[in-house]
């Protein structure tokens, strides 16, 4: 397992080709810029968000958020199943925008 460094987490990400992001979180609406070739989860640790993760490789499953609206790409999503992806659940962890414009829950 990776540790997130936070500091490369600017640099790393290309903000030139970014989605917008409505993320709702503990009662609390956040609006983002979120990076397509970036996490949910490392865009909002990069925002000083304190996102539910853990493993952050698709395995446990604590970072399971809904998408409301929009469309999510997810490299490894294992643990979820047909029903699961039919309800819009994603793993932030491995989710990457596709869509323009996005609204997740938490």
């Amino acid at each position: 397992m990776t540790e997130f460094d936070s500091s490369m987490a600017a640099t790393q990400f290309d903000s030139t080709d970014a989605a917008t992001v409505r993320v709702d979180l503990d009662g609390t609406s956040h609006q983002l810029r979120w990076p397509r070739n970036a996490t949910l989860v490392d865009t909002m640790l990069s925002a000083g968000i304190d996102v539910p993760h853990s493993c952050k490789e698709g395995h446990c499953g604590s970072c399971a958020a809904t998408a409301v609206r929009g469309e999510v790409n997810m490299a490894a999503c294992d643990i979820l199943g047909p029903d699961d992806l039919a309800d819009g659940l994603i793993l932030s962890c491995q989710a990457r925008p596709v869509s323009d414009d996005l609204h997740i829950e938490f």
